[in-house]
């Protein structure tokens, strides 16, 4: 195969959007493990998991199998948001040469980090307690309104570029 200009220049600038995708998605692959020890530790565990039997009924196996639903849940918002952020960066505008959209594509990168850290703090704090899952939720929330409000911006900036304002 061939790698054209064209398409190394896309892939490079594409590359910050896979490895962000990669360590969302991973986030929470790797909490299904952790999800699975306390479920694993029981006695007679067997599956299928079932919550509602007397077998099953461990308080911290149902707060992780919770906690594993909520991140499925958010990752399925999240990842889309994430990659229009990402995919409309480039749309930022230039500041004292600065190439603002490949720098805030690589900060959305960093900010996916974060919210791979965030969901893996998550599930670990759920399942010791309720309330222990809340610093992983809360900077989880935060890293994905920073996605939205920076879609929203690429997006506005696109937009004007086109309308011939940028």
């Amino acid at each position: 195969m061939v790698m054209t200009p064209e398409y190394a220049e896309m892939l490079r600038s594409l590359t910050p959007v896979a490895l962000g995708c990669i360590a969302m998605i991973y986030s929470n692959i790797h909490s299904i493990g952790i999800m699975n020890k306390p479920r694993y530790s029981l006695k007679d565990f067997k599956h299928p998991y079932k919550p509602w039997t007397d077998e099953h009924s461990d308080e911290r196996s149902f707060r992780g199998f919770k906690a594993s639903q909520n991140q499925i849940e958010w990752l399925v918002y999240s990842i889309p948001i994430f990659l229009f952020s990402s995919l409309f960066a480039p749309a930022f505008p230039s500041i004292l040469g600065l190439n603002t959209g490949l720098i805030a594509q690589w900060l959305l990168f960093a900010n996916s980090l974060l919210y791979a850290k965030a969901n893996v703090d998550y599930i670990k704090g759920y399942i010791k307690s309720s309330d222990e899952r809340m610093p992983g939720f809360i900077l989880r929330t935060r890293t994905v309104r920073v996605f939205l409000y920076t879609s929203l911006a690429a997006i506005a900036c696109f937009l004007a570029k086109l309308a011939g304002f940028l």
